[in-house]
């Protein structure tokens, strides 16, 4: 396998380098990992040593099995199965192809793949940096039988608001309250949002795209009102 590297330089910190194939147009293949299972023990060392579970035991490397997992420490429990990619040290695995045509036309393009659970920020075309996401969780049958339906929509979309203290008026049920730092609005009816929240490694939101907060400020910062922001279900 060949590798190209784009350096993402973040708001906040450098990122590292992101590892691909040279095939602009297809997202890389994804690297070969092991598997850690958390123990107690390591928990609790960590918490003696006020680290982070991922500083504790990747050193270096946490940031990069943190993005790989898509999982705040918070959720990190005993029995937790992290994957450890197994690429070079400052590389960085982002499941999303370098170059997006539709982005091309546009000075800042968003693009959030639900199968990858990644979003992409694209300029021109290329893109230039990317962060794990949460989406909605999938259809659920209640016991009425009724189908509640947590589903982030798929289709184009612009960025309508921006709010970096926005709050929910919906969750938690029936009254809200629930905090949704740098807020994206990209509905018009102000039903969906990009903003930061828990991050737990898979589909579980109520059809927002949670961010870790760091991301979420840090995208806030580079788009605008207008922006335009595509969900798609898969690139294959």
């Amino acid at each position: 396998m060949s590798w190209y590297r784009i350096m993402m330089i973040s708001a906040l910190t450098s990122a590292p380098a992101l590892a691909g194939t040279k095939g602009d147009d297809e997202p890389p293949a994804e690297p070969t990992h092991t598997i850690h299972v958390v123990t107690a023990d390591e928990l609790v060392t960590a918490k003696k040593r006020q680290l982070d579970i991922y500083s504790h035991l990747f050193g270096r490397k946490s940031t990069v099995v943190k993005r790989f997992n898509r999982r705040d420490s918070r959720f990190v429990r005993a029995g937790t199965r992290l994957r450890v990619p197994e690429i070079e040290e400052g590389e960085d695995y982002v499941p999303l192809p370098a170059r997006h045509p539709a982005a091309v036309g546009h000075d800042r393009y968003i693009l959030v793949v639900l199968d990858r659970q990644w979003l992409g920020l694209y300029e021109r075309g290329r893109l230039i940096i990317a962060y794990p996401v949460c989406t909605g969780s999938k259809r659920s049958a209640n016991p009425d039988g009724t189908v509640t339906d947590r589903r982030t929509p798929t289709g184009a979309y612009r960025i309508f608001g921006k709010d970096e203290d926005h709050v929910s008026s919906k969750y938690p049920e029936p009254d809200g309250g629930s905090p949704m730092p740098w807020g994206l609005q990209f509905t018009a009816d102000g039903g969906y949002w990009v903003h930061g929240g828990d991050m737990v490694g898979y589909p579980a939101s109520h059809g927002c795209v949670r961010m870790f907060a760091e991301d979420a400020r840090d995208l806030f910062g580079r788009v605008q009102i207008g922006t335009p922001l595509s969900v798609i279900e898969t690139l294959d």
